[in-house]
């Protein structure tokens, strides 16, 4: 979701917020004290005084497609990903394409090959304006985090360089978990 869109949907509800309120405090004022007299405004009234079916045609089309517009930005925002699910590139005789999920499995195989004894619960590839990231959370075995990660953000870089062509910008390492490493057979 662009910032643009961020800006639009937080000021139109800040908008339909106030409006509300307004409208709420209103009603509230009115119904708490029956003397008072809190006449709507001139074209407020001449709105809703007489309506036509062309004046509430107009304002339920133009609630209608705000509250669409309002839905629509409030899906992008929490959708999954939110980055390409495909990597295309392009190789001699045409272009190949990679699936982001099948990426993410074959990077979860290779920390798992790296740290024996780690369980990765979520691998994520993203691209993003600085460009691709990669957020493994894992549970490992007791180590130096520094060196597990230079040398995972090593070993993925030189992966997705080879495999898929991109380079990766940026490694979350997020550990839900230390143990003690498995003893060993005699």
């Amino acid at each position: 979701m662009t910032p643009a869109a961020r800006i639009t949907a937080v000021v139109t509800g800040i908008v339909c917020l106030l409006l509300a309120g307004a409208v709420l405090v209103r009603e509230a004022a009115i119904a708490v004290d029956g003397q008072v007299r809190w006449p709507a405004s001139t074209w407020w009234a001449e709105l809703t005084g007489d309506p036509s079916w062309t004046t509430t045609g107009i304002a339920a089309a133009v609630m209608a497609a705000i509250t669409v517009i309002l839905i629509v930005l409030a899906f992008r925002q929490i959708k999954d990903g939110g980055g390409p699910q495909v990597i295309q590139y392009a190789v001699e005789d045409g272009t190949a394409r990679l699936s982001v999920p099948a990426l993410g499995k074959a990077l979860r195989r290779r920390f798992q090959a790296m740290l024996p004894g780690s369980l990765v619960t979520e691998v994520a590839v993203r691209k993003n304006a600085s460009g691709w990231s990669v957020r493994v959370e894992a549970s490992v075995p007791t180590c130096d985090l520094g060196d597990v990660h230079a040398a995972v953000l090593d070993a993925f870089r030189d992966d997705m360089k080879r495999i898929a062509g991109v380079r990766l910008e940026r490694l979350d390492l997020v550990v839900s978990s230390m143990r003690a490493p498995a003893k060993r057979a005699r």
